[in-house]
């Protein structure tokens, strides 16, 4: 059976790097389970020796008493080096305190997440989320609600090549889907002193990938991994295609003549279905990424819905990316 491994996270193997040479002071503790970033400069990050695909990371943060009210926050998908690469394409999510303008751009209150593709030419494009520092979406209760000094807050984070979730203190603010980039987790501060960040921990989700051939009448099995009932994400990417040639994702087609014809006439045809093994009973369409509770030792097969006998002339596959949920 798989487990979740949980590690505490020593600070001290991690890295500083910033927009400008010392634009951060990250004082370490002597433990290494907390770091207090103490200057008000440039953006600033502090990064992580290992990646983050596929594993939840759980902090807290928290600003001690100040007169500002500008950002903190994390990356994900950081690399060393990318302040200074052109190619660097990385995830931001930052929170302010206050409404501010300057370098005639406004920073907005609230938490937000963006995607920095590239070298921003300078500060002004962080602060205002412009140029090479897109803004992807806002939280959904704290997206324009600020921090507040002496507060301490819990984030989590869900990282993999397709999703980003981002909680604060329990509540689910960002689940935004892409193609994201494996890299790093890095704390981040923008123009803000006396940050603390604390009590990191990392879980190695178990996650895995199946190939659901449009051919395969029988389908892939996939077994619940844990030994108790757990939630499992999958994610379908690719095409297949029936006998007339069109290309057709896991959604299938709606409508398609055969309706009437094919395994389970409730559901689309030609879509990926998730089919509990003992009962024969779709559980789920996978059109698009979906979160299946499963029993301990439950068995799912996944499959295309097609017309029963009419499986051997369809091409293709699509992928399912799974992953257990803590």
């Amino acid at each position: 059976m798989a487990h979740i491994k949980v590690e505490t996270v020593d600070l001290n193997d991690w890295q500083e790097e910033s927009y400008e040479k010392g634009a951060g002071k990250w004082d370490i503790s002597r433990n290494g389970q907390e770091v207090i970033q103490k200057k008000n400069g440039k953006p600033t990050l502090f990064y992580s020796p290992f990646n983050v695909f596929n594993t939840k990371v759980s902090g807290k943060i928290s600003v001690g008493n100040t007169g500002d009210d500008d950002f903190i926050g994390f990356a994900l998908g950081f690399h060393p080096g990318d302040t200074t690469n052109s190619s660097a394409k990385y995830l931001l999510v930052d929170w302010r305190k206050g409404q501010q303008k300057r370098w005639g751009k406004l920073a907005k209150t609230g938490l937000a997440v963006s995607l920095v593709d590239g070298i921003p030419k300078d500060e002004s494009e962080f602060w205002g989320h412009t140029g090479k520092v897109t803004e992807l979406a806002r939280g959904k209760t704290l997206g324009n609600k600020g921090w507040q000094k002496n507060v301490e807050n819990t984030f989590d984070f869900v990282y993999t090549k397709t999703n980003l979730q981002v909680s604060v203190n329990g509540s689910l603010e960002i689940d935004i889907d892409g193609d994201f980039s494996e890299g790093r987790i890095a704390f981040y501060n923008f123009s803000q002193n006396n940050v603390t960040y604390k009590a990191f921990e990392k879980k190695i989700l178990p996650s895995g990938q199946l190939q659901v051939h449009a051919s395969s009448e029988e389908g892939v099995e996939f077994k619940n991994p844990m030994d108790t009932e757990a939630k499992i994400k999958v994610t379908p990417s690719g095409i297949w295609s029936v006998k007339d040639g069109l290309d057709i994702t896991a959604a299938g087609k709606p409508g398609a003549y055969l309706l009437s014809h094919v395994t389970y006439t409730h559901n689309t045809p030609y879509a990926l279905v998730a089919v509990d093994k003992r009962s024969g009973e779709v559980i789920e369409e996978i059109s698009s990424a979906k979160t299946l509770s499963l029993k301990a030792g439950q068995i799912v097969i996944f499959k295309m819905n097609d017309e029963p006998g009419w499986y051997w002339d369809n091409k293709g596959c699509i992928t399912v990316d799974w992953m257990v949920l803590d």
